[in-house]
């Protein structure tokens, strides 16, 4: 049933078998997985049923080191959290972690989960279903036609598949309206985690009111399914027992952040002028009833002995006039608009712009009615694994939201080793691409002026790191807080690495595998455990 968390009034209490914090992509799987097995579950969303502009104020914050999107446009309080803000007529894609994702690796310090690809398995088959994807299935030879070919490629790279999915978890609104287990308070804000004298198990969380009351929500689990910055800002706003905040005892609450690293990073020049038109494997398109995308990527055996992060290259079809420096520059500055800080080398931009007019020009032409680009060629775009940097972190600001919640604070790092990976990566593509014919690669990355905007893709990871050692994360393989007895995290902040594929997959994955844990849990008992201390 679906109830309005301003209706609360102060000192109220409610009480549940399982509180899920957050109604996104996690938090609707989990609670959706709960329902019909005899639980009590209570479902708490700061937002109503749709993004409005005014709940943009819960997430703004300040955001340091490399120019980042405003919190706004990356993060949405509402009844299906970020898939709200979903580009749904493009699809948003949906790829497994590689097993190598998994994998402790050389030269990448951090690197490794505590599960492995194979135990993830039946739950992305799973997950396939919950999102309406097609078949769990992601080889080429799956997917490719006879008018689709892969690249002839038989080397170091080879196509690999993304799927693209339609569904808006909103969707679910009516079903979770409909269930006479779930609870869904819309406008529920939770603004503090209390646990007991000895900091081993969560008694209550605080929920604030609109008009300022506190009301008071009981639970035997909870789990925080609020995203990769809200996560780590609520336990570490949690300072009643635990000065540093909940879980915080090795301040590794909120370190780690990582997106998925994507920028313009030059073109290919094919041998054969037709190639571009012959590509259709590497655009989105129908396969049955499954819309496909194809990528390019290295093998895991180059993977490792190049100690490199992971690295996909979409091959985009563009007009040559695309390609020049004044056009990258105009797309800079118009995307630096939605940045904070803004990016670097405006003035350099400008005179890019100023020069490439002629360019500029030919391609606003070739788009109007009637218009045809005279030449086509591939242009590459990585989608790169950001290196684990606990530098790269969210804090919490002295500013406070107007529910007394000090906002988050965001600090963005890159290593070099991001940059050279990527780098490493498209020179190993590029030769590929020659020894077999298909073409040469243009003004790859390094060789532009100013250097490429890097961009996130909006995936926040890896804030409450999963780890069997408290030392080295937050969360343990079963997803609950190191030393508590019953709270858990859900989604994306628990990602140890980020992979190369889009993170919604495999949050739906994680999510399924956790419900099952929390309702085998939930229906036996919680026994309290002695905190662990660092191994």
């Amino acid at each position: 049933m679906k109830l309005d968390g301003r209706g609360l009034t102060d000192g109220a209490q409610l009480e549940f078998d399982v509180c899920i914090v957050g109604a996104g992509v996690a938090g609707i799987t989990i609670a959706r997985e709960l329902e019909g097995c005899g639980l009590r579950v209570g479902v708490l969303e700061s937002g109503g049923t749709e993004p409005q502009r005014s709940s943009r104020d819960a997430v703004r914050g300040p955001i340091t080191g490399y120019s980042y999107y405003r919190h706004g446009l990356a993060r949405a309080r509402a009844f299906g959290g970020s898939s709200r803000l979903w580009p749904l007529e493009e699809g948003w894609r949906a790829r497994p972690l590689d097993p190598i994702d998994f994998e402790v690796r050389p030269g990448i310090d951090p690197s490794g989960w505590p599960v492995t690809r194979d135990d993830l398995r039946t739950y992305y088959e799973r997950a396939q279903r919950v999102c309406d994807l097609g078949p769990f299935s992601y080889e080429v030879a799956d997917w490719q036609q006879p008018d689709t070919p892969p690249l002839p490629l038989d080397g170091s790279v080879s196509t690999t598949m993304f799927q693209l999915g339609s569904t808006d978890f909103g969707r679910y609104l009516t079903e979770l309206e409909r269930s006479e287990d779930i609870w869904l308070y819309l406008h529920a804000t939770v603004v503090d985690i209390r646990t007991d004298n000895d900091a081993t198990i969560v008694d209550r969380l605080v929920v604030a009111g609109d008009s300022g009351c506190r009301a008071s929500v009981l639970a035997r689990l909870f789990v925080l399914a609020g995203g990769g910055i809200d996560n780590p800002r609520l336990l570490l706003a949690s300072r009643s027992r635990q000065r540093n905040g909940i879980g915080n005892e090795h301040d590794l609450v909120g370190r780690y952040f990582m997106e998925r690293l994507s920028t313009r990073s030059g073109w290919i020049a094919p041998s054969d002028p037709a190639l571009p038109a012959r590509s259709g494997l590497y655009s989105t398109r129908e396969a049955g009833s499954t819309r496909v995308e194809g990528t390019l990527r290295l093998h895991d055996e180059v993977i490792r002995r190049e100690q490199l992060l992971n690295c996909v290259f979409f091959l985009l079809p563009r007009s040559r006039a695309f390609t020049a420096e004044g056009v990258r520059s105009a797309a800079t500055l118009t995307k630096g608009r939605e940045r904070t800080p803004r990016p670097a080398d405006s003035l350099r931009h400008l005179r890019n712009i100023a020069v490439g007019a002629p360019s500029l020009l030919r391609l606003v032409c070739e788009r109007l009615p009637g218009g045809r680009p005279s030449d086509m060629v591939l242009a590459v775009r990585p989608q790169a694994e950001q290196l684990p940097n606990p530098s790269s972190r969210v804090t919490l600001d002295r500013r406070k939201d107007r529910f007394g919640l000090s906002r988050a604070a965001l600090c963005w790092r890159l290593s070099d080793l991001d940059r050279w990976s990527i780098r490493r990566s498209q020179d190993l593509l590029a030769a590929e691409l020659r020894r077999c014919g298909i073409g040469t690669l243009q003004r790859p990355l390094g060789d532009e002026d100013p250097p490429a905007l890097f961009e996130g893709n909006k995936h926040h990871m890896g804030t409450t790191r999963m780890h069997d050692d408290p030392r080295r994360g937050v969360v343990d393989r079963d997803c609950r807080v190191h030393g508590l007895a019953n709270l858990y995290v859900a989604g994306s902040s628990v990602f140890p690495t980020a992979g190369a594929s889009n993170p919604t997959l495999t949050i739906v994955a994680l999510a399924l595998r956790l419900a099952e844990h929390v309702k085998r849990v939930a229906q036996a008992g919680i026994k309290r455990t002695p905190r662990v201390e660092g191994r």
